[in-house]
């Protein structure tokens, strides 16, 4: 459709991040990347959507993508070094259903592929130690000491949301170690193990699952918690007493930190989809800055505190450059309103939808069927102008099928489609 209104606002600003910048570069992929961790200080692996692992070994130079010999989604994976990796992926096309478990002996060139002995059983996270020792989870927590061949039963204790979905895991040593999750509506949780993961006590802490956590030290850990309805602010987390009490302060965001990792002891940074959320001061106060490109983000890991990288949606790859001198000027044309591809896409209940608008005004986005007939009104009111974002839910009575959602600001109407699988 044609833009018939068209406003042109040019904004120039001048952006000082002592702590560097973020770059957008060469991904091997278009598939969706929803990890990424770093083996060492050269090695970094990114993994995602159609069986997707990458690698480089080369600071992010150059890519690799790995044969994993799967389509599925790679769920969690575990680097325990260069040469040995673990993942898990879920089968829901062919029998038997439930988790598979992958295992690399030497450094992602081939691969074996285990199914996990308990069918139905869809695990989120997993945690190497070595060769032989293991944990991995989802609503439950098992654990291996030969390498995945036999499983035990770990055990959580009797809070209301001890058996919430684990979403990660972190291991400080062989013993003692955290992992975080819950569910959303219901509870962020993080679980503290002090004998290697054969029991965890549970702390259930926020009203949404957290995503990513950090361990500065055996005291020290922080993570983040944020509404995907965008009801409640973006919380900042943290306990500094190795988990007895954790202390929980509202930020004045509306996000999700999906990813968070440390550039240093004191400057914390956070994939949040669209943009980054990052601290300068442990965690005291935080501050925002889109993504280049508007690319979404969904994880990034730091090799030292002048390198680091994020991956997202379409493959997408950032670095991040030290440069203390560097000033970014960046000159930002609003004349361009954006209406975002839904994430995820497809989808079988629930999507984010995020749109641009460099004007403060009321805003409309609407659903329509394949024959043009409104099926339901997602976004209706007065917005200021910037990025934003709603979490919806689509009626479960409606048919799996494609549908389309339109922005409309004053004569502006821009409209993308989607698929909605039950």
């Amino acid at each position: 459709m044609k833009i018939v209104f068209f406003i042109l606002i040019i904004i120039y600003a001048s952006v000082i991040f002592s702590q560097g910048r973020w770059i957008k570069i060469h991904s091997p992929t278009n598939n969706f990347l929803r990890r990424i961790v770093a083996s060492d200080s050269n090695t970094i692996w990114a993994a995602g959507h159609n069986g997707t692992i990458i690698k480089s070994s080369d600071q992010g130079n150059s890519w690799t993508v790995l044969n994993t010999n799967t389509n599925n989604i790679i769920i969690n994976f575990s680097v325990v070094n260069n040469q040995l990796l673990f993942a898990i992926n879920w089968e829901f096309n062919n029998p038997p259903y439930g988790t598979y478990l992958m295992k690399s002996t030497n450094g992602g060139l081939s691969w074996q592929n285990f199914f996990f002995p308990y069918e139905y059983e869809f695990l989120q996270s997993i945690n190497f130690f070595n060769e032989n020792i293991g944990i991995v989870a989802g609503n439950k927590t098992y654990i291996t000491t030969n390498g995945g061949l036999n499983w035990t039963l770990a055990q959580r204790d009797s809070d209301l949301v001890a058996n919430l979905p684990f979403l990660d895991i972190k291991m400080l040593n062989q013993n003692y170690g955290f992992a975080c999750g819950g569910f959303i509506d219901i509870a962020g949780v993080i679980w503290k193990t002090t004998n290697g993961g054969y029991s965890w006590k549970t702390n259930g802490i926020s009203p949404d699952e957290i995503f990513d956590f950090i361990i500065l030290d055996s005291l020290n850990i922080i993570a983040l918690s944020g509404d995907p309805e965008f009801i409640y602010n973006l919380a900042f987390i943290k306990t500094t007493d190795g988990g007895n009490y954790w202390s929980y302060n509202e930020l004045p965001f509306y996000a999700v930190s999906f990813g968070i990792d440390t550039l240093n002891r004191n400057t914390i940074w956070s994939a949040a989809g669209y943009k980054f959320l990052y601290s300068t001061n442990q965690g005291i106060s935080w501050q925002e800055t889109a993504t280049p490109d508007s690319v979404a983000v969904y994880d990034l890991v730091f090799l030292n505190n002048k390198i680091g990288f994020a991956c997202g949606q379409n493959g997408a790859l950032l670095k991040y450059i030290q440069d203390e001198n560097f000033l970014e000027k960046q000159e930002i044309v609003h004349s361009d309103f954006a209406l975002y591809q839904n994430y995820p896409n497809p989808f079988n209940s629930s999507t984010i939808i995020s749109w641009q608008s460099p004007v403060s005004s009321w805003q409309t986005i609407k659903l329509y069927n394949c024959l043009g007939e409104e099926i339901d009104t997602i976004v209706n009111g007065y917005y200021e102008s910037g990025k934003h974002s709603t979490f919806y839910i689509l009626n479960s009575t409606l048919s799996t099928g494609v549908y389309f959602y339109q922005l409309r600001i004053g004569d502006y109407v821009e409209t993308k489609k989607m698929i909605y699988m039950k």
